[in-house]
């Protein structure tokens, strides 16, 4: 998923890097300026998750309300959000599987990851069950051992790649060369009233970029979800964000297909995540309730509950 292809790189160091030195992101809205505003949250008594502030898909942020004045635990909104993080959290726990193999000496890596990513679906197909009922669970396992079989082929090449090029490394400089992301990065945002345990895919080891994996279609909110996570990352590691990159991974009749697509962090998405937070934490705070939406969307897993909240 964050192997970058030699089309990709030509695109960040010829375009997105100079544009983001030419127009540089407003000082107040870096995250380290989580003190001032606009970043002074409203409320630190209420803090929010970074993809629920991003993905709210009732027009009245009632899906929100639900999960914190009812529910009050982390609860995805939709069968594609559900899936999302299972994906996500098979592929970061093969990177991490993977970093361990190399650290013991072991370099053929492609069918023990495989074999360790089946148990990885069902432990986090699992943990979904406790929270929402997945509409087509064989589907999604299916799609899971297509994109392991796909990683696991391309961490192995990576790794024998690094060791070909390099054969004098020991195992910590091949880590680092051979996953140049962190993935899984704990970041605590509660001094922008963000939650104290987020997690963001995946961050360049070098810096400067965050990437997030989504299995759905484009939409707006992904890219301000990234907004929010590059705050966060700000306010907490002091270090600057410019770049983020969306990874969409799905499934087409020749296979899987991966498109990433990177841009800029600008103020405008900044802006718009944290006008998001303070209506949100505002409704939370104030007690009020919002009303049931018109139209409510078809797929949202609140929608047996939401009529009857009172």
């Amino acid at each position: 998923m964050y192997y970058v292809d030699p089309v990709e790189v030509k695109r960040l160091s010829r375009d997105l890097l100079p544009a983001s030195r030419e127009r540089p992101v407003d000082e107040r809205l870096r995250g380290w300026n989580w003190f001032q505003s606009p970043l002074r949250p409203y409320s630190s008594e209420v803090p929010l998750g970074v993809w629920e502030i991003a993905s709210s898909i009732c027009p009245t942020g009632r899906d929100v309300w639900i999960r914190h004045k009812v529910l009050r635990r982390s609860v995805p909104t939709t069968p594609q959000i559900a899936k999302g993080i299972v994906v996500h959290r098979l592929v970061s726990s093969m990177f991490l599987k993977a970093k361990k193999m190399v650290y013991m000496g072991k370099y053929e890596l492609r069918d023990d990851l495989i074999t360790e990513s089946e148990g990885i679906v069902e432990r986090e197909l699992e943990n979904m069950r406790k929270y929402v009922k997945l509409p087509d669970e064989e589907g999604l396992r299916g799609f899971c051992r297509r994109i392991a079989r796909w990683e696991a082929t391309r961490i192995e090449g990576k790794v024998m790649e690094v060791r070909a090029k390099y054969p004098f490394l020991n195992e910590e400089s091949l880590v680092q060369i051979a996953f140049p992301v962190a993935t899984e990065l704990a970041i605590d945002g509660s001094l922008l009233g963000l939650s104290q345990y987020l997690r963001a895919d995946a961050a360049w080891i070098f810096g400067g970029i965050l990437f997030d994996v989504k299995t759905d279609r484009k939409e707006d909110w992904h890219r301000i979800q990234l907004a929010g996570y590059a705050l966060a990352f700000e306010s907490f590691f002091e270090m600057p964000v410019d770049i983020g990159c969306v990874v969409y991974v799905s499934e087409v009749p020749e296979g899987l297909r991966v498109f990433r697509d990177f841009f800029l962090i600008t103020d405008d998405l900044r802006s718009r995540f944290l006008e998001r937070r303070d209506e949100l934490q505002m409704m939370l705070i104030r007690e009020d309730e919002p009303k049931r939406a018109e139209r409510c969307p078809k797929y949202c897993l609140f929608s047996d509950m939401c009529g009857v909240v009172t």
